[in-house]
């Protein structure tokens, strides 16, 4: 009678047990869906911020009538937080600092980059001494710049370089009026969450008459989009 009750007592603690790594499996599989969600839900936002950032650069740049001032970094976008270089609190925790993600972003280095640097020819960076010198435009915490409904809490930074593909060797001022990659440029924008989230895009924007007139009403056209899944040197 004995051995029966510690047989039956036994069965009831792996009865228990299993029924126990079961329910513990089960919350477990919840809590990693829940974060998986979350984590997608954050990372589309900073994508959806990214582009806004890249409207409104847009817009800014139209407003410039003289792109050499951008390309210099004579001319600032519409959001700005302060000087340029430095580090910035990123919304939700975390922080960068815009002088180094700069140069990161240029040469592929946290320090000060050469000219030599800028302009070596790598796979990401092809054009040797026409290597696009980026210029922080717009930088500042989204949500402080433009009103969105459910927007991201986040930091985000415009870079504007000139286009590659001008062959003046000259990436401190735009190509002349009818020479390739005349009233071109490109802008990389980041956007950065917390917990060291991130979206990136790259874009390439031309100015361009919209209509016949003369003389003709100018305006800006997005020629190239496209999301940077890693950073580019």
């Amino acid at each position: 009678m004995t051995s029966q009750r510690g047989i039956a007592l036994i069965l009831a603690i792996l009865v228990t047990s299993f029924l126990s790594a079961i329910g513990l499996g089960l919350a477990l599989i919840v809590v990693m869906d829940q974060l998986a969600t979350g984590n997608m839900r954050g990372s589309v936002a900073l994508l959806y911020a990214a582009d806004a950032a890249l409207e409104l650069t847009v817009r800014d740049l139209a407003r410039v009538d003289d792109w050499d001032r951008v390309l210099i970094g004579d001319a600032r976008g519409s959001f700005t937080d302060g000087d340029p270089p430095g580090r910035r609190d990123i919304p939700g925790g975390g922080a960068i600092d815009l002088a180094v993600a700069t140069n990161q972003l240029s040469c592929g280095r946290s320090a000060n980059c050469t000219d030599a640097q800028i302009a070596a020819t790598t796979r990401e960076r092809p054009w040797g001494q026409n290597n696009p010198r980026w210029r922080l435009f717009a930088y500042g915490p989204l949500g402080r710049t433009v009103q969105l409904p459910r927007a991201a809490d986040c930091y985000v930074a415009v870079w504007v370089g000139d286009d590659g593909r001008e062959e003046d060797g000259e990436p401190d001022r735009d190509a002349p009026a009818e020479a390739p990659g005349h009233d071109i440029v490109r802008v990389r924008v980041d956007a950065y969450g917390p917990q060291g989230t991130r979206r990136a895009i790259d874009a390439e924007l031309a100015r361009l008459c919209i209509d016949g007139g003369t003389p003709c009403r100018r305006g800006i056209r997005v020629q190239s989009w496209q999301e940077v899944r890693q950073t580019v040197p």
